[in-house]
């Protein structure tokens, strides 16, 4: 299993997809579960202010295609592995050119290099659950019978029930604080966080990250800063992410692609939810994306520990 880790990583050798060709067609509505919601963060730098046209709409910008990483879930999905990287592009290269993004021929004139990454959380499952929990309650009930008849308590079961109970929630901690960060929740989970008593916010939050999810993330370069100081300049970072249970990927990806079409490039001030049913329905179909060449790229300064 590769690293969860979505931070600027060492660029290798690899093929930039830089021409889409074919029409947009309307093709079947979206599949993906009507009433599961959609969960997007969408960031940008704070010099990132795309210049507007005379109508006031973005300006232009074109774009080009690396394939960043895989993440595979806990749990074999068939739908996730006949996914192809081309596939995944094409799909999001229409919802891109809402936001004005296209991509482009001319490799050396392009404004963006856009890292594509995908895949399914991991979450905790503990295999001794059942069994701990039993054993908690069995030690607590063994201790109150104990101290009822007037004798010694000894805690020694207790404790060692307890511990097995805590080990377990740290592992379950540790999954959502990984997939907090993978999916873009750190900021409104710290926000809520502070509260004394956990909100609903929070609480729905901490539920939709111990289980699997589905999720797209977009990191876009300046790739014309990237070629003349060989180093990387992240931009802005759209994550786009759905419930696995209930669905499966090669049905909840047109479904992510359309609900990140109204936000990408721009800056989020909390995360966005939105239903599958209240997506525009339809999907797109593409002709083929390209390979037009082999580059060098800079590499990144490893990322502070």
């Amino acid at each position: 299993m590769k690293s969860a880790r979505l931070l600027p990583v060492p660029f290798r050798r690899a093929p930039w997809i830089a021409v889409l060709l074919g029409l947009l067609l309307p093709a079947a509505a979206l599949l993906a579960g009507k009433n599961d919601a959609i969960v997007i963060s969408s960031t940008a730098a704070p010099d990132c202010q795309r210049p507007l046209d005379p109508n006031g709409k973005p300006v232009p910008e074109t774009y080009l295609f690396m394939e960043g990483v895989h993440l595979e879930g806990g749990t074999r999905d068939k739908s996730e592995e006949r996914m192809t990287y081309d596939e995944i592009t094409r799909t999001l290269a229409v919802s891109l050119a809402k936001q004005s993004y296209f991509p482009t021929r001319d490799v050396a004139a392009a404004s963006l290099l856009i890292r594509v990454y995908w895949g399914t959380t991991l979450i905790y499952e503990d295999p001794q659950r059942d069994q701990n929990i039993a054993a908690l309650n069995t030690a607590m009930a063994n201790a109150q019978a104990q101290a009822e008849s007037g004798g010694l308590v000894d805690a020694t079961e207790l404790k060692q029930a307890i511990n097995d109970n805590a080990l377990a929630a740290n592992g379950v901690e540790g999954a959502i604080e990984r997939n907090a960060r993978l999916l873009g929740y750190k900021r409104s989970l710290l926000k809520e966080e502070k509260n004394l008593v956990a909100s609903i916010a929070e609480q729905n939050m901490r539920m939709e990250l111990a289980e699997e999810r589905y999720f797209v993330v977009l990191m876009a370069y300046d790739f014309q800063f990237m070629r003349k100081e060989k180093k990387p300049k992240l931009v802005w970072i759209t994550r786009l992410s759905i419930r696995s249970p209930g669905n499966n990927f090669t049905e909840a990806l047109p479904a992510l692609a359309i609900a990140g079409s109204d936000v990408f490039g721009q800056n989020l001030s909390d995360m966005k939810r939105i239903k599958v049913r209240d997506l525009p329905g339809g999907e797109v179909i593409l002709g083929d994306l390209k390979v037009i060449g082999v580059e060098e790229m800079p590499r990144a300064k490893k990322a502070e520990k």
